[in-house]
């Protein structure tokens, strides 16, 4: 049933204006996270810490990847070691942080490890709070050149989107 809820909120959540209605879809995301859906959990603390749909609330949204992050949900995981290492919505703790990173590595996510990586070494050359600056540059560079990359004009295949290619 929570698998249901989750995704009509998700759906609910889309850009899809036919179906988009964002009070209705965090509703029924509460509902699923209550039910012990953690992706629903990770999902209302992205949303929770975004507030593109809700207030923001750090607090409340490391309440909700705390719950995630307890079903060993590595995104969640992730996040909240994020969340540690900046002192956003809890005290920060670089050894806390660690040992949320450390669970996400576990599971396979690589950035997770590259903090591990980062964290582990020894005497801390670097600190983490620049690693996680680094990471967020990175991403951000990576938006920039992918936005200004020049289309390939040999090919004019129309962008369809996964929702309507299903």
């Amino acid at each position: 049933m929570h698998a249901a809820q989750y995704s009509l909120g998700r759906l609910l959540l889309s850009d899809d204006p036919d179906v988009r209605n964002t009070n209705t879809g965090i509703r029924w995301m509460k509902a699923a996270a209550k039910n012990g859906n953690d992706y629903a959990a990770y999902a209302l603390g992205k949303e929770y810490l975004s507030g593109k749909h809700v207030v923001k609330n750090s607090g409340t949204a490391a309440k909700y990847l705390h719950q995630a992050a307890r079903a060993d949900n590595p995104w969640a995981q992730y996040l909240l070691g994020k969340l540690y290492l900046m002192g956003e919505g809890v005290e920060q703790d670089e050894d806390i942080a660690c040992e949320w990173f450390q669970a996400a590595a576990e599971q396979g996510h690589t950035y997770a490890q590259f903090f591990v990586d980062r964290m582990e070494q020894q005497g801390q050359l670097v600190s983490p709070i620049l690693l996680l600056s680094a990471t967020r540059l990175l991403h951000h560079m990576g938006n920039i050149l992918r936005d200004s990359a020049p289309q390939d004009s040999t090919t004019r295949v129309p962008h369809i989107d996964r929702k309507r290619l299903q």
